[in-house]
């Protein structure tokens, strides 16, 4: 049996809090050794969903934006939590000159599998998206 190494942060809802999770989360799965085509492809995921988090939560002011990592030697995982209401999340139709609407189309073309849950502790949502290893 594998065990899950797994990290945590709690960042504040700011336009700079992609970028800083993006930060954080590269320098983790590196010091992990995730291959590097792993690493950016959740990377990218993850800036997509920390976005949507900071854009469209619509919490209450203060509310910070949960987001975690795991690692278990097969399989990449992030996370996003906000204490935004449950939604029962899709990617939509975007115009091709428009700059909204791409965030969870992105994440389900680079993602093994994604998806979203009731926040285990507290208000709002988790979306996730999962990145396995292939062999």
């Amino acid at each position: 049996m594998v065990l899950a190494d797994d990290v945590f942060w709690l960042l504040p809802r700011s336009p700079r809090t992609p970028g800083w999770a993006r930060a954080f989360f590269r320098a983790q799965a590196r010091s992990w050794g995730v291959a590097p085509q792993i690493v950016e492809a959740a990377e990218l995921a993850l800036s997509e969903l920390v976005t949507n988090a900071v854009r469209h939560a619509h919490a209450p002011r203060g509310r910070e934006i949960g987001v975690r990592a795991v690692w278990d030697g097969a399989c990449l995982r992030v996370e996003v939590a906000d204490a935004g209401d449950w939604l029962d999340l899709e990617p939509r139709p975007h115009r091709p000159d428009g700059e909204d609407g791409r965030g969870l189309a992105v994440v389900a073309a680079v993602a093994g599998r994604w998806g979203q849950e009731p926040r285990a502790h507290g208000i709002g949502k988790t979306v996730w998206a999962e990145f396995p290893v292939r062999g």
